[in-house]
């Protein structure tokens, strides 16, 4: 069935590349996953002169904000009723964020990667207003949000606005996927000729997720690894987990490319469970045998990077006018980079290289096996 949009767009033409936004994005932050995690691995060996700080950076100002970008200038145009964001908008848009990495990496004209952002930002809000979609405006200061903490790191409040920045992307998250997990999980099972009210949501819970999390994250600014810290995490951790409880988790294990939402969502109340935890025994001279990085890695690699893997495969797919399965090689990837978060969790410093290496070859097969997919036009000939 055709969109209204759809009805009085132009067939498409160019590059299919530039078609949408999400397909140049996509491909750059798979590429870019696996490339800046083995940097770091060869670095953490004495091999690179890399620092911690820009792995934190790069995983979350260069992965997860492309991320961000090819979810937005794919989702955005749907809930405004506007146009593709496509072509020499999203080709500039791309080149902005390519251009931030570059300079990251050789460490020359850094301020180049503060950018990104509020372009990015301005561009999304602009169509947001425009089309009065109150109900995303908080998207638009979650990235101003973002570009502040990045502004923080450049500044030298590094493991400061690193925390925060994964506790914001991690709102990103908590705003997103208690929209779209629910929903898809209920239409697949729909569409297997189930009950999809067995998958329940919760009014409370929904309300509270996100400014549960954006608290966190501001306290993580403010005053990390102290009591008023874990106590919020913790509460974070609880709230997300009840309002996971009802979402039919036990029935998608035969779609990976629905159960796989959901194991990247429970890295989210893990991750804050441990957080908290570390943030608690901190202050009161305790021991719990957590490691902290570890901890945040359940946030960031499992979490951010599963929920991230999870969405692009679905959305590259499905704009490819492909049927929603995941492939054999699709399940490797997910379960690679799960895998790999999990190890690193459990793992503690001692995982680091082999975990590492399981999360960025997850991401490198990935990119090979959807690369074809977001390179060449539609097989339905439709826009996008």
């Amino acid at each position: 069935m055709t969109t209204t949009l759809e009805a009085r767009m132009r067939p498409p033409s160019g590059l299919p590349i530039l078609r949408s936004g999400h397909r140049l994005f996509f491909l750059g932050a798979s590429v870019y996953a696996a490339l800046s995690l083995v940097a770091w691995l060869l670095a953490y060996q004495g091999k690179l002169p890399l620092r911690a700080a820009w792995h934190g950076h790069e995983l979350l100002f260069g992965f997860a904000a492309a991320a961000i970008g090819g979810f937005l200038t794919a989702a955005v145009p749907k809930w405004t009723n506007s146009k593709l964001f496509a072509g020499a908008p999203a080709a500039a848009l791309f080149a902005v964020w390519l251009a931030g990495r570059v300079a990251m990496w050789v460490e020359v004209a850094t301020w180049i990667d503060l950018l990104f952002l509020p372009i990015m930002g301005v561009a999304v809000f602009h169509r947001l207003l425009r089309a009065s979609n109150r109900r995303n405006y908080q998207i638009a200061g979650m990235i101003a949000a973002l570009t502040g903490l990045n502004v923080a790191w450049h500044l030298g409040y590094e493991s400061e606005s690193l925390r925060a920045t994964t506790m914001m992307v991690v709102a990103l998250i908590a705003l997103i996927g208690g929209r779209i997990i629910p929903g898809f999980t209920r239409n697949a099972i729909i569409a297997a000729g189930g009950d999809g009210d067995r998958v329940q949501r919760d009014d409370l819970a929904d309300r509270a997720a996100v400014p549960i999390v954006v608290i966190a994250a501001g306290l993580e600014l403010v005053a990390p690894l102290s009591v008023p810290t874990g106590i919020a995490e913790l509460v974070a951790a609880a709230v997300l987990a009840w309002r996971a409880r009802r979402w039919g988790l036990g029935a998608t294990l035969r779609w990976p490319i629905v159960w796989v939402m959901h194991a990247a969502w429970w890295f989210v109340p893990l991750g804050f469970a441990l957080t908290g935890a570390v943030a608690l025994s901190k202050p009161l001279g305790v021991d719990i045998g957590i490691d902290p990085f570890a901890a945040l890695h359940a946030l960031t690699a499992g979490g951010i990077g599963g929920m991230i893997m999870a969405i692009a495969s679905r959305a590259a797919r499905g704009h490819a006018g492909l049927p929603l399965v995941a492939s054999r090689i699709t399940v490797l990837c997910y379960v690679l980079v799960l895998g790999g978060a999990l190890l690193r969790v459990v793992g503690g410093r001692a995982a680091i290289v082999p975990a590492g290496s399981a999360w960025a070859l997850g991401w490198a097969i990935f990119a090979l096996e959807y690369a074809p997919m977001l390179l060449r036009a539609r097989r339905d000939g439709r826009p996008g």
